[in-house]
């Protein structure tokens, strides 16, 4: 009897184990793409050179994420990934409680589009258009305090559009 409650234990446990066989945890990358280069970001804003930290972010998305692998050369990538940024804007959601007038906290808001392009074909596999946000108080002087939200706005802004590009419905 012992012998046959084993045997039937372990049947269950491969039947159990058999339906997990294919699972993953997240989501895959496109069909047959496992490397991807990044063309240089286009910066269509009037804030000078966003794009670096945009970039910086959006490499370091790419490498956290790691369903792709990124290479330097589009010529050894799958695919090129090609983001282009088309708003920057610095808007007050706070104001001093005494002064009404002035802003006290400021929401940093970076749009943009990507595409994600097949080198094999040269077709488009995926598009993205998307924003980032970052929330800042304001400090000695608003340059400043834009500087420092930036990073924020930029790594939200990778996430969104890395998610909108490589993700599998």
């Amino acid at each position: 009897m012992k012998k046959r409650l084993y045997l039937l234990n372990g049947m269950v446990a491969l039947l159990l184990l058999a339906g997990c066989m294919g699972y993953r945890l997240g989501g895959g990358s496109p069909e047959g793409i496992e490397t991807v280069a990044m063309a240089p970001v286009l910066n269509r804003t009037t804030e000078p050179a966003i794009e670096l930290q945009v970039t910086r972010a959006m490499r370091e998305r790419i490498q956290f994420d790691g369903r792709m692998k990124l290479v330097n050369d589009p010529e050894n990538a799958d695919a090129v990934m090609e983001i282009s940024l088309t708003g920057y804007r610095a808007s007050p959601i706070a104001y001093q409680s005494e002064l009404r007038t002035t802003p006290d906290i400021y929401r940093l808001r970076v749009t943009g589009t990507a595409k994600l392009r097949s080198t094999k074909t040269g077709e488009t596999i995926a598009t993205s258009s998307t924003y980032g946000e970052a929330t800042f108080n304001f400090q000695d002087d608003l340059t400043s305090s834009k500087r420092d939200a930036l990073p924020g706005a930029a790594a939200e802004i990778a996430k969104f559009m890395l998610d909108d590009l490589i993700e599998q419905w």
